[in-house]
Formats: C-alpha cells, structure tokens, sequence
C-alpha cells in the first residue's frame, strides 16, 4: 500500500495510507449498487400510490436524477469524506493539506465524476495510476486524494497508556477534548521529540493553552505540559 506524506501547517509530516484502486473500484460498484437498489424502491413505491400517471416524462426524469445529483457531494460532505461504499471499503476523501473538505471540494469531484467515471471510466482509472498521489482528475481539480483508514483503530489506540495507580491529574479540562484532539496532538508532539523540534513544542503548548483556558505554570516545560495534558486524557477517559 503506498504511503501519502501530509504536511500541516505546522512544517509537521504526516503519513497516511493511500486507497488502493480496487479499493475504490469496489466502493463505486457498492455505491451504484445502492442507488439502483433506491431507485428501484422508488419507482415500486410511486407506482403503488398511483403518483406515476401524474408525472410528466421531463419531471419524472428530474425526480429520478436528483438523487443520484444529491448523493455523491452530500454524502460525502455530511460523513467526514465518506460514501456508503467507501465507508464499507474503510476509505475516505481528504484534502492534500490536511483540512476538511469543503462542500465546494466534492462538488467539484463530483462533475468531473460524471466525465472520468460514469461516461469514460477508463480515465479516471488511468489518471489514478500514474499520479503519485492516486488522484483522478476531480482530486486534482479539488486538490484532495482517497486514504484508506485500515489502520486507524491501531492509532486510536495508541494515545491510550498505562498510568501508575497513585497518577493524580492536572488539568481537568482536558476531559472536554476528543480523541481525535488526542490523536493529533501526540502525532504533532511525537514528531516534534523526534525532530526536537522545540519551538514546535511551545507552539503545541500554547495552542493547548489556548484551547483548555489554562495557564502553564512557570517551572513546567512545553514538552512536560504536552506529556501532562495527554496523561490527564488518558485519565479521565480511563473512569
């Protein structure tokens, strides 16, 4: 599987690992798989009601589209980058520096869809495999790419430690933060030791500091903070 490096703003790198191509193939069968299965429940369910002989052809036509029109950049867009099919396949749309989408991303994704895969989906299929980044030309366009997140369990779980029997915490605000706050917040730190990249680290700090409302006290370093805030999650979430 290959790896896509992101750079945050922070000058910090990280790896992700990119969708393999029969990964989204089978995501895009599931996909249309599931709006025929819609449509064909829509057609039963308007047939039956007898709302079908009120239709014109033009408006019918309009009925069944809007849908498939609605589908693909609001789905996506309202579950983190995911359709049905690629939350089945564990995969997920993101953008190349790290931010979340937009509404106009997958938008954008979404009309060279109806070119590169729906009319000529050989495109898509060869732009995917000659670009580094796995990117069909709606990612080009959008400026994002297709990560798989097979591994994400495994880094979810890796913010969790074992903590001695006597730990006391710190900062009890820490019990407002998310998991996923947690995740990224010792990916940053963890690069930033490796690197000892101190001036990294004081802005970890300051950010947290900023975000918790607490003031780090004077005698405790950048990096002792960090390794606070983390171990005090890994309290709280622990109860």
């Amino acid at each position: 599987m290959d790896n896509f490096q992101i750079h945050t703003a922070q000058n910090i790198t990280i790896e992700q690992n990119l969708a393999g191509i029969s990964k989204r193939i089978f995501a895009a069968v599931i996909d249309t798989l599931f709006l025929l299965l819609f449509y064909w429940f829509l057609i039963y369910l308007l047939s039956k009601i007898g709302v079908l002989d009120k239709f014109s052809t033009w408006s019918f036509i309009s009925v069944l589209m809007l849908p498939y029109f609605l589908y693909y950049p609001l789905f996506q867009y309202w579950n983190n980058g995911q359709t049905l099919g690629k939350q089945l396949m564990k995969i997920r749309v993101v953008k190349i520096d790290n931010s979340h989408p937009r509404i106009g991303d997958f938008l954008i994704r979404w009309v060279l869809r109806i070119f590169e895969v729906d009319m000529l989906p050989g495109v898509a299929i060869i732009v995917i495999l000659f670009n580094d980044k796995r990117q069909r030309l709606g990612d080009i366009a959008a400026k994002t790419t297709v990560i798989s997140e097979e591994k994400k369990q495994k880094i979810s779980h890796s913010i969790f430690e074992e903590l001695e029997e006597t730990y006391q915490p710190v900062f009890s605000q820490v019990a407002n933060l998310k998991e996923k706050d947690i995740e990224l917040i010792k990916t940053l730190f963890t690069e930033a030791k490796k690197q000892k990249n101190y001036k990294m680290m004081n802005e970890i700090s300051g950010k947290l500091q900023e975000i918790l409302q607490v003031q780090r006290p004077d005698q405790m370093t950048s990096k002792k903070f960090i390794d606070t805030v983390i171990k005090d999650f890994n309290y709280f979430s622990g109860k």
